[in-house]
């Protein structure tokens, strides 16, 4: 029983064994066309890869050759347009030199033209100025004139009876004195205040003269003051009046005042 039982366990497991292998055939099966497969897309994905690397390096060569061609061209491009932008320099800078000489020839144009222009206005300037140099008076001008001259006669006129009322009172007050000397004495005695005498103290009782007389004016006439004249004061220096006789005899008329008041003009 128990080698039955034994049998039947390991039949069992032999059983489960077999099981057990055909799937794991079954699954390398499976496994081994699963591999295959793969292989097959490797090399497929190989394949891709060499003709993506041709692809690649042609590509490469092209671009490299593009490139080439882009540079040569580019070359050209900047030799044509270094070309073109001499070519307009030399037109820019001729026609700045055109324009440069027709502006300089402009230039002395107007430069000669304004030296004319300014030789025109100095000879105009200097006839102006000779003509007002020589030009006529002005009406105003001309009544001023008038009137300055007519205030000048005026001014003098009052000047000249000024100088003769002078001399008319000069003459009065001589012949008043020369009045006054032959009426009165000529010799009076004449007190006046000496400075230089000491001033008395306030308890001395003394009395004090307080004047002090002068000299005799008849002995300062009789010493050769007065122009030897005993009866006469002494004449007003240089004063003309005193180089004319006068009459002692009859007094000058007393003056007459003028009727209208002195009016004296002023011009501003």
């Amino acid at each position: 029983m128990e080698l039955e039982r034994s049998i039947d366990i390991s039949r069992r497991q032999s059983k489960e064994h077999m099981c057990r292998i055909t799937d794991l055939q079954e699954e390398l099966r499976h496994r081994e066309h699963h591999i295959s497969d793969l292989d097959k897309e490797v090399q497929h994905l190989h394949e891709n890869i060499s003709a993506l690397t041709k692809e690649l390096e042609f590509k490469g060569k092209e671009i490299l050759r593009i490139r080439s061609e882009s540079n040569q061209q580019m070359r050209l491009h900047e030799q044509d347009l270094n070309k073109r932008l001499e070519k307009e320099l030399d037109v820019m800078t001729a026609d700045h030199l055109r324009e440069k000489n027709i502006m300089r020839a402009d230039f002395n144009k107007t430069n000669e033209l304004l030296k004319e222009i300014n030789a025109a206005l100095q000879v105009s300037l200097e006839e102006m100025e000779e003509k007002y140099l020589m030009r006529e008076s002005k009406p105003e001008d001309i009544q001023m004139i008038t009137e300055l001259k007519a205030m000048l006669t005026e001014r003098d006129q009052v000047i000249k009876k000024l100088i003769e009322d002078n001399k008319f009172y000069q003459l009065e007050l001589v012949n008043r004195e020369t009045n006054f000397n032959k009426v009165f004495n000529s010799s009076p005695t004449v007190g006046v205040i000496n400075p230089l005498t000491k001033q008395k103290k306030k308890n001395d009782k003394s009395p004090t003269n307080r004047f002090v007389s002068v000299p005799n004016l008849s002995a300062l006439e009789s010493g050769g003051v007065g122009n030897g004249h005993p009866n006469r004061l002494d004449p007003i220096p240089n004063s003309p009046v005193h180089d004319i006789e006068f009459n002692s005899s009859k007094p000058l008329p007393q003056p007459v005042p003028p009727k209208e008041p002195k009016t004296f003009l002023r011009y501003q």
